[in-house]
């Protein structure tokens, strides 16, 4: 079990670290399909109107969010393969390593992806990426204080 986690057993996961809640499923993991960022905000929708963990404000994280889960040390083992998605196990993870974010311009939309750790583009039409949603507001700051805490040992 991880120490940064805690498993709310609805469905959710609520980061312990930024105060944010997660999906603990994923769009592809249910569908087994990815989806264009137009979907992505219909999977929301469903999400808000079935209250998800009993809440209805889910949305597409920011990409700062979605990075808080980028985990180096993590790899993820499927069927007997090694895949390298850095994200801790505690999230459900079946295939599918690129996220939409709700950060998008013109017919585009910035998706992160958790095989190498970077963000792009992708036109929006594109069935390219996947969707975890999340709630609440993250303080980007706290993300600094387990760095605060090593550097003043």
């Amino acid at each position: 079990m991880s120490d940064r986690y805690t498993d709310n057993d609805d469905g959710t996961l609520t980061d312990r670290t930024t105060g944010l809640m997660w999906q603990e499923s994923y769009a592809y993991a249910e569908t087994g399909n990815y989806v264009d960022w137009y979907e992505a905000q219909e999977y929301i929708a469903r999400l808000n109107a079935n209250q998800l963990g009993g809440h209805a404000d889910w949305r597409l994280p920011d990409k700062l969010e979605l990075q808080s889960l980028y985990e180096i040390s993590y790899s993820f083992e499927s069927r007997g393969r090694t895949y390298v998605l850095h994200i801790d196990p505690i999230f459900e993870f079946g295939y599918g390593s690129c996220f939409w974010t709700w950060r998008s311009r013109l017919s585009g939309a910035l998706g992160f992806m958790y095989d190498v750790g970077e963000m792009n583009w992708f036109p929006k039409g594109s069935v390219s990426a996947t969707i975890r949603a999340v709630r609440s507001n993250m303080n980007p700051f706290k993300l600094l204080l387990p760095y605060e805490k090593n550097t003043q040992k």
